[in-house]
């Protein structure tokens, strides 16, 4: 959009259809065994590494780049904004914007579509018909009669190339894992399991307290509040999960919490490295739940992971250790627990 449109133009929030702003095809390949090996990024429906599963040979024509996939399969609705040439599984949908977008407007949308996958679960997908009717609700304006994206609005609230908002990655040097011996566990050995202390946050005042909900997104946090009478104040570390998509956080903060949230109050202390991969195993089984699914606290006492285990059938919290601190952005986080410790 030029400065002149940019500046003699009226903007207004909407709820739209995902058509009116992208072409939506869905990805080309059901197997990868169709694909000789290659060097360009294959997507599919997983959350992990930006949904990729590997480097193939992808043909020109089904090469894409600077657009959103949107899951099919797994947990619905997840979208990943791939600013890179790439090919596309069939269980994924890809947005190609009918204009030209700029990629702080692309990982807006993906951003909406992600705050909304409590309404998709394994057992009701979203497929393609239904994705170009879903609605989000965005800034828009109105160019030569046509309805567009509003990118002026979108840009003074992310005023920043869209690369600075992603977090800092640090390279470390590989750790060699040692063979790693794996057992079951129930949820139960590990935590005891407890309900949140109040249901509504609308009744709370505005404070300083960190206060954790049901939500899938940040962390599960919806905002600061004062501690409502006969509320607890847990410290930060706990493990915190929702009753609504499973969705498992360590809290980094002291904080209160809704009565949708299960805290798993733990029965050792465990390193903040254990806290975390377990975080991952329950995270790796939360499309068993969704909004008509919920994971209330009688069904997660039934859940089980596996954790490693050293020689003496303890679990192995060195392995784990090893495991953690190889991923890329563990330095922030323990970073961040040191300088609020």
């Amino acid at each position: 959009m030029s400065n002149s449109l940019m500046n003699n133009h009226k903007s207004c929030s909407l709820a739209k259809k995902l058509k009116v702003f992208f072409q939506i095809h869905s990805g080309d390949f059901h197997a990868v065994k169709e694909l000789d090996p290659g060097k360009i990024p294959l997507i599919s429906c997983g959350n992990n590494n930006n949904g990729l599963i590997g480097y193939f040979d992808i043909p020109e024509e089904k090469i894409y780049s600077h657009v959103i996939t949107v899951a099919y399969n797994g947990q619905p609705l997840t979208a990943k904004f791939h600013p890179y040439k790439f090919g596309a599984k069939d269980d994924v949908a890809v947005l190609i914007p009918k204009v030209p977008m700029s990629d702080t407007a692309m990982l807006f949308i993906a951003a909406l579509l992600n705050s909304n996958r409590w309404k998709y679960s394994y057992g009701r997908k979203c497929f393609r018909e239904k994705l170009q009717n879903f609605e989000l609700l965005v800034p828009i304006t109105e160019v030569h009669g046509e309805t567009q994206l509003d990118e002026e609005t979108i840009l003074r609230l992310f005023p920043k190339e869209y690369i600075k908002y992603l977090p800092q990655k640090i390279n470390k040097l590989s750790i060699s894992i040692p063979e790693i011996q794996w057992h079951e566990f129930s949820i139960l050995e590990l935590f005891n399991l407890e309900r949140g202390d109040f249901h509504s946050i609308a009744k709370l005042d505005s404070g300083d307290i960190l206060t954790v909900s049901r939500v899938s997104e940040n962390n599960g946090v919806v905002g600061y509040f004062k501690k409502p009478e006969n509320a607890s104040i847990y410290d930060k570390g706990h493990i915190t999960i929702s009753t609504v998509g499973g969705d498992a956080f360590v809290q980094l903060d002291d904080f209160i919490v809704t009565d949708n949230v299960i805290i798993c109050l733990p029965k050792n202390k465990y390193r903040l490295t254990t806290l975390f991969f377990i975080v991952f195993m329950l995270n790796y089984q939360k499309w068993r739940y969704s909004y008509g699914r919920q994971c209330y606290k009688a069904k997660l006492e039934k859940v089980k992971i596996y954790l490693p285990i050293d020689k003496n059938g303890y679990l192995d919290e060195n392995c784990i250790e090893t495991i953690v601190k190889q991923t890329s952005y563990w330095p922030n986080i323990e970073k961040w627990f040191e300088e609020h410790s």
